[in-house]
């Protein structure tokens, strides 16, 4: 590992010889946290990532900056060139945002299905 900051690490799991271990960072877990004292949030670590913009959101967020200048655009474009540039960026927004879901339905599935396993209730898992 490179650029790491020197400070003091503990793992969050340890393993020892032939140990395994499977973690889960949200937001849907097995066993929620119950219990808990009133007032008290809790996030899941998966709560760090945003979920990708929308593609027409994206292109928006490239094409114009603060107080509605265009950041990479030059006035003086071609405009096929700015359409096809607009279309790229559309289509990766549109492949990352395809994935994203397609991961948070095989989430939500794994654990609706380790639940039921388990017996237990799957209630506040829509339904993907």
């Amino acid at each position: 590992y490179d650029n790491i900051t020197p400070e003091t690490y503990f793992p969050a799991i340890s393993c020892y010889l032939e140990g395994s271990a499977q973690m889960n960072f949200g937001p849907h877990f097995v066993y929620p946290p119950k219990g808990l004292p009133d007032g008290t949030t809790l996030e899941p670590v998966s709560a760090l990532c945003k979920p990708p913009p929308l593609p027409e959101d994206a292109v928006e967020m490239v094409t114009s900056g603060k107080e509605g200048k265009n950041v990479f655009i030059p006035k003086r474009s071609d405009e096929g060139i700015v359409a096809a540039f607009k279309e790229l960026v559309r289509a990766e927004a549109s492949v990352r945002r395809d994935a994203y879901l397609h991961h948070m339905r095989l989430h939500t599935n794994e654990i609706k299905a380790f639940r039921k396993e388990r017996g237990l209730a799957t209630s506040d898992l829509e339904d993907r």
